[in-house]
């Protein structure tokens, strides 16, 4: 942070194309209609998949694609998980619900910096949960979007 402040207080004022502010990654969603936010980052599946994650503290995001540039990623199965967590205890797990339609789109892709830009709608359904009826059968993610550097 010392850095950044350092870098950006170093402009001269006259130049007006002087400091280009570092990359920003973030992870947003409305889950079930209410606005959260996600660490974002990315991670290698396999030898040709990567995965898009969103994490807090008490919950997270993973959706993992072949990636092969822009485009929409129908996900399916275990392509996408959702899961929350109590503590170190996870008490609830979801997997995308084949009856309604789950998608991530890359809108663009920076081979130069390696960081792919997008948006994504998912819709998961519970396969486990410890406590009951204390989380819901289904969780619907809608107007998200994201900006995350790729694995290396």
């Amino acid at each position: 942070m010392a850095s950044l402040t350092l870098a950006l207080s170093s402009c001269l004022k006259t130049d007006d194309n002087c400091c280009v502010a570092p990359y920003e990654p973030y992870f947003i969603a409305q889950r079930n209609g209410v606005q959260v936010y996600g660490i974002p980052a990315s991670a290698k599946v396999g030898t040709d998949s990567i995965a898009v994650i969103g994490k807090g503290n008490d919950a997270g995001i993973r959706m993992h694609i072949k990636f092969n540039g822009k485009g929409v990623y129908t996900l399916q199965g275990n392509q996408a998980k959702y899961f929350t967590r109590l503590g170190n205890d996870t008490v609830s797990r979801y997997n995308v619900n084949t009856a309604s339609a789950s998608s991530l789109e890359v809108t663009q892709y920076d081979s130069v910096a390696k960081i792919i830009t997008g948006k994504f709608t998912l819709n998961f359904k519970k396969t486990y949960s410890k406590g009951g009826a204390t989380y819901p059968d289904s969780v619907r993610f809608s107007n998200g979007q994201f900006s995350v550097p790729l694995p290396r």
